[in-house]
């Protein structure tokens, strides 16, 4: 199965597109003002050292920006379907360390072996199809690298799941409107994504079959995942040098 958006993935993009220029202030208002802080912790799981980084699905460039300020001497490319999201990444990450390419997770556009590590920040969930997206993760990733994801998740509790639910479909759509007006309308279509998401016991499974050894955290009551993923072989760029991840 891919497990991914399929024939929605248009109507997400559309949607993208359109709130581009406030897509993170929708960020901070959806995470409680916790996106900051997730991102930071994501990296400092997943990178401990300057290295050649892929942002997959960079939208604006903040985790970009993020990984350039807490490792100076990085080299990052910014990827993105979206050309809108690309501008808005250069405008923010004014730095020559930093190139955009604008593809899709399924099909990257660089040789085997081009990255210390991969990161998809809030961002595979939109993909067409996660499967293949984190095979092509694995594939450009160099011998010893991470692929870090930093994404909604769906609690394999179905309690938790029910809450998760109840937050995107009514909480999150009021909270949009009261703070954003008619542009938090716009978020309209994001339960879909919520919806469409493999259980966190399926995310898993998808990143040990590509990479073999994984960690990973819940947070947020399972609405939040981070994880790392790895080939078991000596980590260049990662908080953990060797071993088998849990």
């Amino acid at each position: 199965m891919s497990h991914g958006l399929g024939e929605d993935w248009w109507r997400i993009e559309e949607d993208l597109s359109e709130i581009a220029r406030y897509y993170e202030e929708g960020n901070r208002l959806i995470s409680l003002g916790q996106v900051g802080r997730l991102r930071r912790e994501a990296l400092a799981m997943g990178m401990s050292r300057p290295g050649m980084l892929l942002d997959a699905g960079c939208g604006p460039g903040n985790m970009s920006e993020l990984a350039l300020s807490m490792h100076p001497g990085s080299e990052v490319v910014m990827l993105d379907p979206l050309p809108e999201m690309l501008k808005l990444a250069r405008l923010r990450v004014r730095s020559e360390a930093a190139h955009e390419v604008r593809a899709v997770y399924e099909d990257l556009p660089f040789r085997a072996g081009s990255f210390n590590i991969y990161v998809a920040g809030f961002s595979l969930r939109d993909a067409l199809d996660r499967t293949a997206a984190v095979a092509e993760a694995r594939r450009v990733l160099r011998e010893g690298g991470n692929m870090l994801v930093l994404d909604l998740g769906k609690p394999d509790s179905s309690l938790r799941r029910s809450l998760i639910y109840a937050y995107w479909r009514f909480f999150v759509p009021f909270l949009l409107v009261v703070f954003m007006g008619r542009r938090g309308r716009a978020y309209r279509d994001i339960f879909l994504t919520v919806k469409k998401l493999p259980a966190n016991r399926t995310m898993r499974s998808i990143f040990s079959h590509a990479f073999g050894t994984v960690r990973m955290e819940e947070r947020l009551l399972g609405g939040v995942l981070l994880a790392l993923a790895s080939d078991g072989q000596a980590v260049e760029v990662g908080s953990i040098s060797s071993g088998r991840l849990k």
